[in-house]
């Protein structure tokens, strides 16, 4: 097993540095480049960028640089650009190198500034002279929804939303998505089989942004509307309490732990639903499957109970699929229900990847796709460790 998790951490790097490549160039695949929407074809003679303009943008932004020497400083930082200088020789002036004739020239003017080094750098605030690099989690700077303030900053203020509302709808779907497969699947077309079945297509096929909608009409409008207590359509907390609203009802306080719980209550429904449906009819879909095996008839026959040969024969063995499909959830943690957080205008990573795409915001997508790439590959290691757990058959060697 050690082996083989070594060859998977050496496989993972790779599968990342790769991911890396693809994802620089779709910045550059964009059409105009990535400095397309920042007003050089805006109307307003007043707001358009002049060539000097964009020239010094993309020497405050790296994007002077031949393309190899792009990647290699947004991927590994650019404080070893002069010092690969030093090692290789500057030609000078004639060979066009930077606006200095030296490989000094391809660093950034702050970074140009410290010496071409983070040597002697306040490591007190995130923010460095010269960049470090997306490999060591140097995302830089956001270029248009917060300007200058730097994105891990920006992604770390929308994590602990996100992780609230999907760490808890993973839960709620495993723990009632389970025993509701098994239960279907022992008692196959019986009056609860069918009512599982039933409800597992509704939430597969049910679109997620009607149904967000319709929970928001429910209990935000029409309760408040019957006098009953009424729930937050948005947010993650209450900036007042609004007479006639739960929080009022329960004598909630703005910005406690209940208040935050109660904002959670219509998102965490919604997507709860749709994952149940889902894992559920996968757990009975591959339960029906186990126990038609030799063993659990084999189990049976040795008079087992029928507890243990549910529980600890089949539905060991029935996990397998569904580990498949719920590991690949870690990545969905990090970024987010799109639509879920876009219906009730929740401040979670979903929303600000979309946001980001929208604004131009290169920098924010770049590391929101890095980071995704990351989770996948840990997921996949994650779910061939579960494998091993759940069947003691499987080994990896």
């Amino acid at each position: 097993m050690t082996n083989y998790l070594i060859r998977r951490a050496f496989q993972m790097i790779i599968v990342v540095l790769v991911s890396t490549i693809f994802i620089f160039l779709i910045l550059l695949a964009q059409p105009g480049g990535p400095l397309a929407g920042i007003g050089r074809t805006t109307g307003d003679q007043k707001t358009r960028l002049s060539s000097e303009d964009i020239l010094r943008i993309e020497q405050t932004l790296g994007l002077n640089r031949p393309f190899y020497l792009q990647y290699l400083t947004w991927a590994g930082g650019e404080d070893w650009v002069d010092e690969l200088g030093n090692l290789l020789g500057n030609p000078g002036d004639k060979a066009k190198m930077g606006a200095t004739g030296t490989w000094t020239g391809f660093q950034t003017p702050t970074c140009q500034e410290a010496g071409g080094t983070n040597v002697g750098a306040d490591t007190s605030v995130v923010s460095y002279p010269c960049q470090r690099g997306i490999l060591r989690f140097d995302f830089g700077e956001s270029w248009s929804i917060s300007k200058g303030q730097q994105v891990i900053d920006i992604i770390s203020s929308r994590m602990a939303p996100t992780l609230r509302l999907l760490i808890t709808v993973t839960v709620l779907s495993l723990v009632i998505a389970i025993p509701l497969g098994i239960i279907s699947a022992v008692r196959q077309y019986s009056a609860l089989d069918y009512t599982v079945t039933t409800f597992s297509f509704f939430g597969i096929s049910m679109p997620v942004f009607w149904f967000g909608i319709m929970l928001i009409i429910l209990f935000g409008h029409y309760f408040r509307t019957w006098g009953l207590p009424f729930f937050p359509s948005g947010g993650t907390q209450a900036v007042r309490i609004i007479n006639g609203s739960i929080q009022d009802f329960l004598g909630v306080e703005k910005g406690s732990a209940a208040d935050i719980a109660v904002h959670l209550f219509l998102p965490t429904m919604m997507l709860t639903l749709v994952y149940l449906a889902g894992w559920a009819r996968f757990m009975r879909s591959s339960m029906l499957e186990v126990l038609r095996q030799d063993y659990v008839r084999t189990a049976r026959a040795k008079g087992l109970r029928e507890r243990a040969v549910i529980f600890k024969h089949a539905a060991r063995n029935a996990l397998i699929p569904l580990i498949t499909i719920v590991v690949f959830q870690i990545p969905d943690i990090f970024s987010g229900a799109v639509l879920t957080e876009t219906v009730f205008s929740y401040p979670g990573m979903g929303r600000l990847f979309i946001q980001a795409l929208s604004s131009n915001d290169w920098p924010i997508v770049m590391a929101f796709l890095y980071i995704n790439a990351i989770l996948v590959v840990i997921a996949t290691l994650v779910g061939d460790v579960l494998y091993t757990i759940v069947d003691p058959r499987i080994r990896f060697e």
